[in-house]
Parts: structure tokens; sequence; C-alpha cells
């Protein structure tokens, strides 16, 4: 679906890929109310809407992928983390490219560590005023499909293991679509997790820090590698992440017990978890990740698949984006 209004911002039209079934279809409501906001200031815009998995990806390729040379073009997401990380699969010449952000999702983890209220009127002003451009890192996950190289990017993080098991089967589950309808959906993560901390799998796994250092770990639980503090909804995982050094911080959790994972989890929302034995924080700029057993790979909360082999890596300030 294509909606144009010709009327004039500046000199610039912008470009909206928006994905209505967010927040369990609350998204449509929220590009209405956006919409209004951009035909009452006759903002000059084109909006294209997604209808199914798959398309997000498709529709930044098609606006970013003829840019002329010395053209820019202001690409606006609105959706949750899953719909800019799909947008970035797309993406073609990140330095002729803005990338705005609407967040309408359920978990919105990108949005609070960049300290956005959520509030979409707030969030397209800061667009439409150019306010802050903003530097910002991106990550690449790589694996190996088929004998054939594979390659996906992320821009909040990449784990493997429990954190990506609980994205995998949230996604599943029609708990979440209940819950977000009344403003819980939040609950749907931490309800999964803590069902999957008695199920998920503890393999060995050997993690490689820069090509160099070596740690080989007995009973991993997951590894998640971020950009941002935040995943899972909130989750500060890695709370001295930042999202411009071009360094991955690196949550390793190992050999810690069952029983003592429920005593975690209100630290690991704090980002206090780092004081218990077991739970491991570093940084690296590369690290490769084998494990006994293939598990679940989670890129902002989508799932690509099981893997077990992958090498995580990280582009400096990469992004350019609006904030």
């Amino acid at each position: 679906m294509n909606c144009k209004e010709e009327a004039a911002w500046g000199s610039k039209t912008l470009f909206f890929i928006v994905n209505p079934a967010s927040h369990s279809g609350k998204g449509m409501a929220l590009w209405k109310k956006t919409e209004a906001i951009l035909k009452a200031k006759n903002v000059s815009y084109e909006a294209f809407l997604s209808e199914k998995k798959g398309d997000i990806a498709v529709l930044a390729r098609r606006l970013t992928g003829s840019l002329k040379e010395g053209e820019e073009r202001t690409l606006i997401m609105l959706g949750g983390d899953g719909t800019v990380n799909e947008g970035l699969q797309g993406i073609r010449n990140f330095e002729q490219v803005r990338l705005g952000y609407i967040p309408t999702g359920s978990s919105n983890d990108l949005a609070r560590d960049m300290g956005m209220d959520g509030n979409v009127k707030h969030a397209l002003m800061a667009v439409l005023n150019e306010s802050r451009e903003k530097r910002m890192d991106l990550g690449h996950l790589i694996w190996r499909e088929n004998g054939k190289r594979r390659e996906r990017l992320f821009l909040v993080g990449c784990g493997i293991g429990y954190d990506a098991e609980v994205c995998e089967e949230t996604f599943l589950s029609p708990m979440k679509s209940v819950l977000n309808r009344i403003g819980l959906g939040k609950l749907t993560y931490l309800g999964i997790g803590l069902k999957k901390m008695v199920t998920a799998p503890c393999v060995r796994a050997a993690v490689r820090l820069d090509g160099e250092r070596i740690v080989h770990l007995q009973k991993m639980l997951f590894v998640a590698s971020m950009l941002h503090r935040f995943e899972g909804g909130g989750f500060c995982f890695c709370p001295q992440a930042d999202a411009q050094d071009g360094i991955l911080d690196v949550c390793v959790v190992d050999g810690v017990p069952k029983w003592k994972y429920p005593v975690i989890i209100p630290f690991a929302l704090l980002g206090r978890h780092g004081r218990f034995s077991g739970v491991s924080l570093c940084r690296a700029r590369r690290i490769d990740i084998k494990t006994s057993v293939p598990l679940w790979v989670q890129t902002d909360g989508e799932v690509p698949g099981k893997m077990d082999r992958i090498t995580i890596t990280n582009e400096k300030q990469k992004v350019r984006f609006i904030c």
C-alpha cells in the first residue's frame, strides 16, 4: 500500500516503512495518528505498509538501493525492534540513508536505550526537526548454511542459547497478543523466560574473543553480544554497552545452578547480575562461538534459526540514526 502527500516540508520527502501488525495490530492506529500530524504540517512523504514477513526488507532495499551519488534519503521505520531489524537487512548505501524510528512494538529495547519515551508525536517531531543525528554501531552475525556464507545485521544485540530460545517461543505465543492488548506484553517475555529456565539446555561451548583468547564453557546457558544495554523487554544484560564505541559488550552465563536463576533475574533487570558467580561480562570487537549442539540464535529479537558456529562483529558508527 502506498500513500503520498505532495506538500513540502522544506524540500525533502520522508519515506516511511510501516508495520501495521506491530504491537498486536495497534501499529495501524499509531500510523494513522502519525499520518494526521504529517498532513497537518504539510509534510511531503511516502508511506509503504508491510503485509507479510519479509516485506520490510524488500521495501528498504527498493527505497535505498538505487540512490545516486550524493543523494540522501530519510527512511523512518514505524514498528518494534523486529521491524527495524528487518529493515536493516534491506538497506543499501548506509552512508546515504538517515534512519528514523517511531517505536510501536511491545518491547522497544532500542527506544529504551535511546531515551525515547514511546510517544509517537515526540518521535515524529524529532525526525521532522532533525534535532540530532547520532552515529550508531552496526552488528554483523555471520554463519554458514548449506555450505554458503550467511549474514544478518543487528542494531541492539545478538544472542545464542537461552535468550534466543525465549524470543523464538515468544514469537509463537498467543499470550503475547492477548497481553499486548492490555499493555502488558512485556510479561510474555518474563513468563516464557521463567519457564525456559527449567527447560533450556546448558551445553559445552568455546568462545574466542578477538581471535586470540579462548574461553571454554561447560554448562553455557547463553551468550549475549550487545551494542545497546537492553534486550527482551528491558533486561539490562550489558549495562556498560555503548552503541558508538565499535565494541561488543558480552554477557556469558555458564555453570549457574538452575535454582539460582529466579534470584539472578531481578538483578538482570537492573544490570547488577555480574556480581553472581557464573555470570561474566567482557568486551571484544569480534566473537567466535562454537557450541556442542545447535542452539537458537537471535538478532534484535528476530530468530534466523539454530546454529552451532557463529561469528559476531561490529562496524563502528555505521548507521546515521535520527533521535
